[in-house]
């Protein structure tokens, strides 16, 4: 489990500079969207505050602000690369009230009902204990407030499944390997080859509801985007 922790901290540092890029084209330009819709079930308003762990360059972090206004959001991710492209956006950006920091997903260094909403973008396969990760998002979060998550998931149509397993697993890794040149992290496999056999073993999406509600959070349900290569999921506090 400590390699796996090491290898993915390598990992995000290595891909940093073309994260952003990579997402959009693996996603066909539909991940905006996809974003929008997480934006939407965490039913932030002016003033609040926010959370986004595993933020990575701050993407869903910046949504937050723009809803937020005067409010405070925090992005946390363990990638030191991550967030350095992270922070240059936010000087470039000119914006107040957003830090980003480095952290631990399965242990949050923020004290228990601080934030409205807490999200999480494409890292539950990533992290070395997923629903432990969902719980220090729900503690974190106040009474009432939203945790929101989004990940790669398997098509359940049999056709849209189908054209997804090629494209997600030789498509996808092909594309990396043109942006880091088939590099081995820790000597182990390359980065966009990992991004996708992470899949394989990642629970199905009852499975996650699973563990938001374990969390004690209500009204857990999710919903698939992209015909069902990603899925959100929320909980209410």
């Amino acid at each position: 489990m400590e390699h796996k922790k090491e290898y993915v901290q390598e990992c995000f540092n290595t891909i940093a500079g073309e994260y952003d890029h990579m997402n959009n084209l693996m996603t066909w330009g539909m991940l905006k969207g996809w974003q929008k819709l997480v934006m939407s079930k965490t039913n932030l308003k002016n003033g609040d505050s926010a959370l986004d762990v595993c933020c990575g360059t701050g993407e869903m972090a910046f949504q937050m602000k723009d809803i937020v206004g005067e409010g405070k959001v925090f992005g946390l991710d363990f990638s030191e690369n991550m967030l350095k492209v992270a922070n240059e956006k936010l000087a470039q950006s000119g914006k107040t009230g957003m830090e980003f920091v480095q952290g631990d997903a399965m242990n949050l260094p923020f004290a228990d009902n601080t934030f409205a909403a807490a999200t999480n973008g494409f890292a539950l396969r990533n992290v070395l204990d997923i629903p432990k990760t969902i719980s220090e998002m729900a503690r974190v979060v106040k009474e009432g407030g939203m945790v929101v998550c989004i990940d790669v998931s398997r098509p359940k149509n049999p056709i849209f499944r189908a054209f997804f397993n090629v494209y997600y697993f030789k498509f996808v890794p092909f594309l990396g390997h043109l942006v880091d040149k088939n590099k081995n992290i820790a000597g182990k496999i390359p980065a966009y080859t990992w991004l996708a056999e992470s899949l394989r073993n990642f629970p199905n999406q009852d499975t996650i509801k699973s563990y938001f509600e374990a969390a004690g959070l209500k009204d857990c349900d999710y919903k698939g985007v992209g015909f069902g290569a990603a899925t959100v999921y929320w909980g209410r506090k």
